[in-house]
C-alpha cells in the first residue's frame, strides 16, 4: 500500500524525494488521515509549476486555440441542432474534437499528463457522442455536450492561468 501511495506522485518528484518519502511512510502508521495527507501532497506535486515545460507563448497559444476550438464546437453543434447544413456541422465537430485531442497530447507532452489526458478523453467523448446521434436518447441528452463545453472552458482558463502565473520561472530551482 505504501508503494502505491508513492506512485501517486509524478516521476520527477519520485526521483527527487522518493527514497526519503518512502522512509517517512514506513515510519508512520498507515491511517486514513495519513492516506488523505498523501493524496493532498500528490495533488500539489502534480500541480507544481516547476515541473512544467510550458512557456508563456505556448500557454497563451493554447488558450487562444482552445477558445477558437470551443467556438467551432458550439457552432458545429448549433448547425446540427438547427438542422441547417448538418453534414457541415458534423465535420466541424469531428475536426474540433481531433483538434482538442491534439491539444491534450501537446499539454501532456509538456509535463501536464492529467490535464492532457483528460482533454483527450473529453475530445473522444465528443467524437463518440456526435458519431452516435442516431442512437435513441443521445440527441436529447445534453450531458455529454455540457461536459465537453465545460471542459473546453476550463482548459481555456487553465491555459490562461499558466500563461499569467504558472509558467516556469528560470530563477527558481527546477525539480
Amino acid at each position: 500500500m505504501r508503494g502505491l501511495l508513492l506512485w501517486l506522485f509524478p516521476a520527477w518528484w519520485r526521483r527527487r524525494h522518493g527514497a526519503a518519502f518512502r522512509a517517512l511512510l514506513d515510519s508512520v502508521p498507515l491511517t486514513a488521515r495519513t492516506v488523505v495527507g498523501v493524496l493532498g501532497a500528490a495533488a500539489r506535486a502534480w500541480c507544481d509549476p516547476r515541473a512544467s515545460r510550458l512557456t508563456v507563448a505556448s500557454a497563451a497559444a493554447l488558450m487562444v486555440a482552445s477558445l477558437v476550438l470551443l467556438a467551432g464546437f458550439l457552432d458545429g453543434w448549433g448547425t446540427i441542432y438547427r438542422q441547417t447544413s448538418g453534414e457541415v456541422g458534423l465535420w466541424l465537430v469531428r475536426g474540433v474534437a481531433l483538434g482538442y485531442a491534439g491539444l491534450g497530447l501537446f499539454v501532456s507532452s509538456r509535463g501536464h499528463r492529467v490535464v492532457g489526458m483528460l482533454t483527450v478523453v473529453v475530445a473522444l467523448l465528443g467524437l463518440v457522442w456526435q458519431g452516435s446521434i442516431g442512437a435513441p436518447d443521445w440527441r436529447s441528452t445534453q450531458l455529454p455536450m455540457q461536459v465537453c463545453v465545460l471542459w473546453s472552458m476550463a482548459l481555456s482558463c487553465w491555459c490562461a492561468w499558466w500563461a499569467a502565473y504558472g509558467v516556469h520561472d528560470p530563477r527558481r530551482p527546477s525539480p
